[in-house]
């Protein structure tokens, strides 16, 4: 698969500007919405957060309980967007497949490639908003932040190519995914730290993969720590699931018009 996406790199960074440009299009603002929705954002969860409920927790590193939402809200977001986003792309494109023999699977890449491009420059944006309202970030793990973006998208690709092959014979798969993400968001410690979370219940919790791939980036930013193992073990997961997703996609690309 990576060396049929490197001979056509050229035709997927087309798709992935294609992507990226009609999110915006007719926009007022246009790009500029990649950085100024997520700090409007930041500031209702600010607004309700520290002003209404006035949310107090310990362990936060000297800073607010928004910036602990934060750390591991937006890459959830992009996580969630990109494996939605990746379900429906061979679908949207119906009429191309059709018509033009190329590997499909760079439609998937493209779609789950964008969120994550958008979601970490509005990632980026929510940081130096943080830092500007006095919120104290360690800066200095980034590369373990990134490495762990990295993760997030090749297990987002791995899910999204079995979720758009699926969804090409299925047509339903994009309906189930809103409630099983759902489910999943507050079954993920996102809006709360794992240390909250009941010692009877974290065994259970440790099932979920998402734990061990946020976890590590928000310990990171909070409190300067390079959870290095959790996010091993997470590549090794994710390589896997991309392996399988990738065969079911392969299995079932041929009869792709059939189904379009």
């Amino acid at each position: 698969m990576f060396a049929a996406v490197w001979r056509r790199r050229g035709l997927l960074l087309g798709f992935l500007r294609r992507e990226l440009a009609t999110r915006y299009a007719g926009t007022l603002g246009g790009a500029l919405w990649a950085f100024v929705q997520p700090v409007l954002l930041l500031a209702i969860y600010a607004f309700v957060f520290r002003l209404v409920f006035r949310v107090e927790l310990p362990d936060l590193g000297g800073n607010s309980y928004v910036t602990l939402v934060a750390c591991a809200l937006w890459p959830w977001m992009a996580f969630q967007e990109g494996v939605q986003r990746g379900t429906v792309a061979v679908v949207n494109n119906a009429d191309l497949v059709r018509k033009v023999a190329f590997p499909r699977e760079l439609l998937v890449m493209a779609a789950v490639a964008s969120s994550f491009v958008v979601h970490l420059v509005g990632f980026g944006a929510v940081l130096l908003a943080l830092l500007w309202w006095g919120e104290s970030l360690h800066l200095g793990t980034l590369p373990l932040v990134l490495a762990g973006w990295t993760v997030l998208a090749v297990l987002a690709l791995a899910l999204a190519l079995l979720t758009s092959a699926l969804q090409v014979v299925l047509k339903d798969v994009d309906h189930m995914l809103g409630p099983l993400f759902m489910l999943g968001f507050y079954a993920t410690p996102v809006l709360y730290p794992m240390s909250m979370v009941p010692e009877a219940f974290r065994p259970w919790m440790a099932v979920n993969p998402m734990v061990h791939a946020l976890e590590p980036l928000r310990a990171a930013l909070l409190h300067g720590e390079w959870r290095w193992a959790s996010l091993l073990g997470m590549v090794a997961l994710a390589l896997g699931l991309l392996w399988a997703g990738r065969w079911v996609f392969a299995r079932l690309s041929g009869r792709f018009e059939d189904f379009l």
